[in-house]
């Protein structure tokens, strides 16, 4: 019994220093295996082409992203000035209206002087450039107040890098007329689209002049514009480096785009201008048949001058056409856009003396109705603000012009006065000047209900909201 115990011991033991062994050559054969001379270099040499191939392929990506870099800073500039930028890599496009300079080379901008260094090696024929980075050139009240930039190679030493940024610079001035709703769009946001929208928020913002108010005002519409961190050189005095730059905002006309200026492939129109805004504030109203029945009409009503004398009755016959009125009078309402511009969205039909107010048309529906009420004495040379602007928003345009005896410059001259009969005699002896003040600052309106009755019963039928306006 003890023989047969240990024989099985014996065979268990040695099956057991078996597989160890066996277990021991097969780690040898895999774990240890020394390559041939040739194996080993091939070995080597297949290494070598796939850290080859990972760096070309990174190579062509950095290649395609600079390519791109450059084909959308040409974009910016046509004709002679676009063969200037492809021959020396600094081109200016100098409008009627405005000035944009751009450069697809390597720049230094030193925030502290605002100036923007060319490479030395740079072809350019004026080696030192002064612009004034405001849309609205032709203005010497505004543009003394912009501060300028300017634009050179002469350093012999061009300051060091501080901070190294691989998308390009826009450089443009906050000041000018911010504060006013119809120049913040005019000469701002919409400049600000046309310009930069095509490097799809790969763009860096430097804003001279850069007013507080205006830049949380419309912060949404920055965020959107650029993933950055706008750059305020009045703080941050440092060196900023960038491989392209634009300095100036390109202006088409008052608000709106002309598709014909646009740059190259980027055919962006006034409608996209308003779609972007409707994402940017979330607006969701697109349409006017999408607003609420009864139709809701805003009355933008002015407190200091041109206000509406017989306001309250004015806002009884609109009830009695079927509106829901929204009076709008207060400054501070108007100014808070993220608000305000829900407001607007909700409204069919939008009604208010000619001034800065009516820009809120900007956030109207589709096929929604903007009426213009026009003062006596100040209709010559104003349609380009909001009679030509509002087809090309996708708006409805009606206007409603004054008679002498609907002012109250009546209970001031007199019905018969030329003050009232012959305005374009104000303008004629004083100038733009003397008709603003007298036309715009002096004149309040007392509108004939019955007259203004039927530009609102018109209104009605544009946005589809009557059947059968004899019965009105």
């Amino acid at each position: 019994m003890e023989k047969e115990r240990g024989g099985r011991l014996l065979l268990f033991a040695t099956q057991t220093l078996c597989v160890f062994l066996l277990f021991h050559l097969i780690y040898i054969e895999l774990f240890t295996f020394k390559a041939t001379p040739s194996q080993q270099i091939k070995r080597r040499q297949t290494l070598s082409e796939w850290k080859k191939a990972d760096h070309m392929n990174t190579t062509v990506k950095k290649a395609d992203q600079h390519q791109s870099l450059q084909y959308l800073l040409a974009t910016l500039v046509q004709g002679e000035d676009r063969t200037k930028l492809d021959s020396t890599g600094f081109a200016c496009d100098n409008t009627s209206w405005s000035i944009t300079c751009v450069t697809n080379k390597p720049v230094k901008i030193n925030m502290t002087t605002m100036q923007v260094h060319l490479p030395p090696s740079q072809t350019v024929d004026n080696t030192t450039i002064v612009v004034r980075p405001y849309a609205m050139q032709g203005n010497p009240y505004v543009m003394n107040d912009i501060t300028p930039v300017t634009i050179t190679k002469n350093e012999p030493e061009p300051p060091k890098c501080d901070h190294k940024h691989e998308h390009p610079a826009v450089i443009f001035s906050s000041d000018g007329y911010t504060g006013n709703i119809f120049h913040e769009f005019n000469e701002n946001l919409i400049p600000l689209f046309i310009t930069s929208r095509l490097f799809k928020s790969r763009v860096h913002f430097i804003v001279v002049d850069y007013k507080p108010s205006f830049i949380n005002k419309y912060k949404r519409v920055f965020t959107r514009l650029s993933h950055h961190k706008l750059i305020n050189p009045a703080i941050d005095r440092s060196v900023h480096c960038f491989p392209g730059a634009v300095i100036g905002l390109k202006f088409h006309k008052f608000l709106g785009i002309d598709t014909s200026k646009n740059p190259h492939d980027h055919n962006y129109s006034m409608p996209d201008f308003r779609e972007f805004i409707r994402q940017t504030y979330r607006l969701q109203t697109q349409s006017v048949f999408d607003t609420p029945n009864p139709p809701v009409l805003l009355l933008i009503s002015r407190q200091t001058t041109r206000k509406f004398l017989n306001q309250e009755q004015m806002v009884n016959m609109m009830e009695d056409l079927g509106f829901r009125v929204i009076i709008s009078s207060s400054a501070k309402e108007m100014s808070d856009i993220e608000t305000f511009s829900h407001v607007i969205n909700s409204c069919s039909v939008m009604v208010g003396v000619h001034g800065a107010g009516l820009a809120n048309e900007i956030f109207l529906p589709d096929g929604a109705v903007m009426v213009q009420v026009r003062p006596l004495g100040f209709q010559w040379d104003v349609d380009s603000f909001y009679s030509e602007p509002a087809p090309g928003m996708g708006l409805r345009y009606l206007e409603y012009m004054m008679e002498p005896k609907e002012s109250s410059l009546v209970d001031v001259y007199g019905l018969d006065h030329p003050v009232l009969q012959d305005t374009a005699s104000v303008a004629a002896k004083g100038g733009y000047d003397a008709a603003r003040e007298m036309y715009l600052d002096k004149q309040d309106l007392r509108l004939n209900l019955s007259r203004f009755r039927e530009t609102l019963v018109e209104a009605l039928r544009l946005v589809g909201r009557v059947t059968n306006v004899a019965n009105i």
